[in-house]
């Protein structure tokens, strides 16, 4: 059962769901969870497989509700507000692990939130690796445009071939000039549905806690 804790954000409270490994403690890790107005929480299947790839390497997992769902305070705010509130959180949760590397995760909205969050982050800070599946780059049909800004770092993007929400061409486009690898699952959705375990070895061979 992950632990819930609450920390005090821009907009108010902001709930967290915080999962322990077994053993040594040898990083700590904040992920981020889909749209919550689409019905994205911390629970959903793609920020619980982070949450337990980070906890078998050995990783504190924080998974922060976004403002307006759960327990946490506020109203939803197109990811500008969910950015502060996100970036207030690693800065508390790094003050409880001095020391410690640091990694970050988000699927869909939670990876555009991330991505903002990641650039926002002065670079003696930043986390050792990311993890961002399903980046919205461009216009989500029936939802809005996303503005995600240029990031650089060891980054993994892995997205569905078939991902019918967040365009693969679109991430195309945006990762093109600056020249980031891409880790395409053929025919999986936005979703990943039927493809976990191949998400699961993509991350498995990426993540490296020392």
């Amino acid at each position: 059962m992950s632990e819930q804790i609450f920390i005090q954000g821009p907009a108010g409270k902001i709930e967290v769901f915080v999962d322990y490994p077994q053993g040594e403690v040898k990083g700590f890790a904040v992920v981020s969870h889909p749209h919550p107005l689409q019905g994205g929480t911390p629970q959903h299947k793609v920020p619980t497989l982070l949450a337990q790839m980070f906890m078998e390497r050995g990783c504190i997992v924080y998974r922060p509700s976004f403002r307006g769902s759960g327990q946490s305070e506020g109203l939803h705010d197109e990811g500008f507000g969910e950015t502060d509130d996100t970036l207030e959180v690693i800065k508390q949760v790094r003050s409880k692990h001095i020391g410690l590397p640091f990694y970050v995760g988000g699927f869909s909205f939670g990876a555009h939130v991330m991505a903002k969050s990641y650039h926002a982050l002065p670079d003696e800070i930043k986390p050792v690796q990311v993890i961002l599946c399903g980046l919205p780059t461009a216009t989500v049909a029936g939802l809005r445009h996303y503005v995600t800004p240029e990031i650089k770092g060891d980054i993994l993007f892995i997205h569905g071939e078939g991902d019918e929400v967040t365009l693969l061409s679109d991430l195309i486009v945006w990762a093109k000039p600056q020249r980031h690898l891409i880790t395409v699952l053929p025919g999986a959705n936005h979703f990943f549905t039927g493809y976990l375990k191949q998400l699961r070895i993509a991350i498995a061979r990426f993540l490296i806690v020392k």
